[in-house]
């Protein structure tokens, strides 16, 4: 009965949207810039040691993109429309019901007809060698698919990306068996206690990428290096990483892309490995919703400056004990505009909506910024290659980064 009254939803949503959608059905991703075309496969494992909180009566299902260097193919197809959507089917129609309440109908209905590069189950790359590779958490409310141009950027350079979708915390994951998990965790103050779930989730999937390089059937069997792993995400999911380094030796280095510390498994982690810190920058008043008395603009403006005192101090402690430990801002970027859909922001209007969420940066431009950011620092920790100048002087590449220094870096007591 839920997956039927969901997928009503989700057609009135798309019919609803019909004008936008058929304007952006070939809104298409910016092409990877690395040497390899795409591949991407759907994963599904089981965790028998969990009941799922989102159905007690089953074991903790996990459901997780695989991004990969892929075979160029041997003809290229011209134009956007062999493209493939970012997510097809009844899961891309629930997913845009779904962003729609965030994102706005027009916005939404775009990320809906949004092309991609990565190409279901294409073949592997044969000069692609042992991939490292990274396994990624999105947001609270977000899936894998919602960072398909950092991802396939990633991947398009040799990188193999497994993106988890924690069921319950996403706003809609479609198991393999047809159950449709709407969501029902993380939502208001539970998300300082349900966070665990996708904590647990990635760590079995850590557990697990040894039998996706070893087993007969795997479709990654032979192409992993786990020599070379690390761990990403946004927001929820760039906490998760930092917990997955602390817990697990198998991670080489963690990469936190604006996620704020919360909860004693994540304010009581002190990984020593390598790690990345991506912040995006305080809003300006001036971008605030308008009408609120002057009161609030002040009260408003304080909590913020509070809230950025407070990310600072935990971000000392936590990076306290890792030898490598750099923050970096991305000026003119709020909280999302680390997501696709900063790629429809023209299309997201009001300060209501936009305030603490979009920034003044051109979305695409957040996106490439912050990827090639992402890579230089995966090549140095997990590579071994020299901290190149967007690491070591990230301005002088990019004039929207700035490398956080002293005190506020980080590198405070443990």
């Amino acid at each position: 009965m839920l997956a039927r009254h969901l997928l009503r939803l989700a057609t009135c949503a798309v019919v609803g949207a019909a004008a936008p959608l058929a304007l952006f059905a070939q809104m298409t991703a910016p092409a990877p810039t690395g040497p390899h075309a795409v591949g991407r496969r759907l994963l599904t494992w089981v965790d028998s040691a969990r009941r799922d909180p989102t159905d007690t009566t089953h074991a903790r299902t996990i459901t997780a993109w695989l991004w990969y260097p892929a075979a160029k193919p041997a003809r290229v197809a011209r134009g956007d429309a062999a493209l493939q959507p970012a997510l097809d089917g009844a899961w891309g129609d629930l997913r845009a019901t779904a962003s729609a309440a965030k994102i706005g109908d027009a916005a939404a209905a775009a990320m809906r007809g949004l092309r991609v590069h990565a190409v279901t189950d294409a073949p592997w790359a044969r000069d692609a060698g042992r991939a490292p590779v990274l396994v990624f958490t999105p947001g609270n409310g977000w899936l894998p698919t919602d960072y398909g141009v950092m991802l396939e950027d990633l991947a398009s350079h040799g990188y193999a990306v497994v993106g988890v979708a924690p069921a319950g915390l996403a706003d809609v994951v479609v198991h393999g068996d047809g159950r449709v998990v709407p969501k029902t965790l993380g939502v208001g103050a539970a998300i300082a206690d349900d966070q665990r779930h996708a904590h647990d989730d990635v760590l079995h999937v850590l557990r697990q990428l040894r039998a996706l390089d070893t087993a007969s059937r795997s479709p990654a069997r032979g192409r992993l290096d786990l020599t070379r792993v690390a761990a990403l995400g946004h927001s929820l999911g760039g906490t998760t990483a930092i917990v997955a380094a602390a817990r697990d030796t198998l991670v080489r280095a963690a990469m936190n892309l604006d996620g704020d510390a919360m909860g004693a498994a994540v304010l009581d982690a002190r990984p020593r490995q390598p790690l990345l810190f991506v912040s995006s920058e305080l809003p300006a008043m001036d971008e605030a919703p308008a009408g609120r008395d002057s009161a609030w603009y002040v009260l408003t403006r304080q909590g913020v400056e509070r809230s950025e005192r407070r990310r600072t101090g935990e971000w000392a402690r936590i990076s306290s004990r890792s030898a490598d430990a750099r923050r970096v801002r991305l000026l003119g970027a709020r909280h999302l505009d680390f997501t696709d859909a900063a790629l429809a922001e023209s299309l997201i209007v009001g300060a209501e909506r936009r305030w603490m969420r979009w920034g003044p940066i051109d979305g695409t431009r957040a996106l490439r910024v912050t990827t090639d950011l992402v890579r230089a620092f995966l090549d140095h920790a997990l590579l071994g290659r020299p901290a190149d100048v967007l690491l070591e002087h990230p301005e002088r590449r990019y004039g929207e980064l700035r490398l956080v220094t002293g005190d506020e870096a980080g590198g405070g007591p443990a």
